[in-house]
């Protein structure tokens, strides 16, 4: 059954339906229609920028990212744009503008936000006005490769550079390196991850390391996919009790014992662009569509092909639906059980841009720079 799909003033009028795309468990069947009338609603949106200069042609792309906390929307933007809005009145309570695009974050603390920009700066904003505290040049571009706690930032840059500074003065702590890939890789890098006194990295040359994270020194290495294509590790990796799942491009999942990286299984997916894990369950979105694995094992629950060659984004998981952007589809949404497509919303601008779920709100950015608030009726799995 071909998806139906409605247009935002359908659904700012309440009234958008749509049916469903195929999913399987190891074999394709359709969804009836639903509707959305009583599930999802425009609450607001709110356009970076207004009048877009005719340059980004009909079809631009947005990699900005956006993140609510505590009633506040945070937003960053590849025009330049780093924005806090208030979640009650759809204004602006700071705005800043840099003159380059912004690659990395919002990472928000309870203390401030960070963005990296395409040159390799990190910058730490306050997060009640805006204003730059301090920045740190890495030396080459931070793709969706940034993280932080109370303590700590951490990057990795497009130079197979990993960076460590003080969250609090942007004061270098420690770096090191790999070689760079001399093979073809995909866009961005994995965001390292911090975690019980250890920081792992993936690179481009589709190692895996574990860093010691008071000096950096390197705890274990391991090459994943040393015989794939594509070997470098763009998805960021995530722990659960003690073992690390992580995405080799064009190699697939792996999940990794955490004390010395050995191989507890392997699944061949191509393009992993997120890894949701819960209970026993892993929900990834993939250049395959949307997988349920069982994380013990890594067997499929069922495969949801969404669109097939798709570019979708990584997922958001909630109780009930899972929620993803599917480039030139729309936000397409999914039964998180049974993996059928529930509906699908289009804007009329493609979506390149991940969404962002909270209690009864589900916020995403449109491809041409407008952040949509929606008010849904779910709420995250995991928080």
């Amino acid at each position: 059954m071909k998806s139906r799909q409605f247009g935002i003033g359908a659904l700012l009028a309440g009234l958008i339906i749509a049916g469903g795309c195929s999913s399987s468990k190891e074999a394709t069947v359709s969804t009836p229609p639903q509707s959305a009338q009583y599930h999802m609603s425009i609450d607001w949106t709110y356009p970076l920028d207004p009048n877009p200069p005719k340059a980004l042609g009909p079809n631009p792309l947005e990699l900005g990212s956006v993140v609510s906390v505590q009633g506040v929307t945070y937003a960053t933007s590849q025009r330049g744009t780093v924005i806090a809005i208030d979640e009650k009145t759809a204004q602006p309570k700071w705005k800043t503008q840099f003159d380059l695009p912004v690659t990395a974050g919002p990472i928000v603390t309870s203390k401030a936000i960070f963005v990296a920009l395409n040159d390799g700066t990190i910058v730490r904003l306050s997060k009640a006005k805006g204003s730059e505290i301090w920045r740190y040049d890495t030396g080459a571009a931070v793709e969706n490769a940034l993280t932080a706690t109370k303590e700590f930032v951490a990057c990795t840059n497009a130079n197979n550079r990993v960076f460590v500074l003080d969250a609090e003065t942007g004061a270098l702590k420690w770096r090191r390196e790999r070689p760079r890939s001399q093979e073809f890789a995909m866009y961005g890098q994995a965001a390292p991850i911090i975690h019980n006194d250890m920081v792992y990295a993936g690179f481009s040359d589709g190692y895996i390391v574990g860093y010691a994270l008071v000096n950096g020194t390197a705890v274990w290495s391991r090459e994943l996919a040393p015989n794939s294509r594509f070997k470098d590790l763009d998805t960021s990796p995530v722990i659960v009790d003690n073992t690390m799942y992580v995405a080799s491009s064009s190699g697939g999942l792996y999940a990794l014992a955490l004390d010395d990286g050995h191989t507890i299984w392997h699944r061949e997916i191509f393009g992993i662009s997120s890894i949701v894990p819960f209970q026993n369950n892993i929900y990834l979105s993939s250049q395959s569509g949307i997988i349920r694995l069982r994380r013990s094992d890594g067997q499929t629950y069922w495969v949801n092909t969404v669109q097939d060659g798709a570019l979708i984004s990584p997922l958001q998981v909630g109780k009930s639906s899972i929620y993803a952007t599917v480039q030139r589809l729309g936000l397409v949404v999914l039964d998180r059980r049974e993996g059928t497509t529930q509906y699908i919303v289009e804007t009329g601008s493609d979506f390149t841009s991940a969404p962002f779920l909270t209690d009864g709100a589900l916020t995403l950015m449109s491809n041409r720079s407008t952040i949509y608030r929606m008010r849904i009726q779910d709420t995250p799995l995991i928080k």
